[in-house]
């Protein structure tokens, strides 16, 4: 494929995204394209939610959003909160020994409310 039908096929690809991005509304198609264009151009591609999906599961993630065992959700998850570890009572340790639970943070993430 050469080079000017390489960057139609971003540009397109970009496009559709942005469109599923927005909700796929109708009509608006020139204003996808014309934003999908631009952001090739400059090299600076809005980010969509799949985009950030296979970024976050992409490569090791970090220790802040590793679930550890007494986790109930990953970190950050709506209608959770961090709570001190039941198992340690916060102090990260069991005995000498790093706790199982919460992974030596002395925190663990829960549900919230009464659903």
């Amino acid at each position: 494929m050469n080079e000017h039908n390489e960057q139609e096929s971003q540009k397109r690809a970009r496009a559709y995204a942005i469109w599923e991005q927005k909700g796929r509304p109708e009509g608006e198609h020139d204003e996808h394209w014309a934003q999908a264009e631009g952001e090739l151009r400059n090299h600076v591609p809005e980010q969509t939610s799949a985009d950030k999906e296979s970024q976050s599961t992409a490569g090791p993630a970090s220790k802040a959003a590793q679930i550890e065992p007494g986790d109930e959700a990953s970190p950050g998850t709506p209608g959770t909160g961090e709570n001190i570890c039941p198992k340690c009572g916060g102090s990260g340790r069991v005995g000498q020994s790093r706790c199982p639970d919460c992974g030596g943070t002395g925190k663990v993430v829960e549900g919230i409310g009464g659903a």
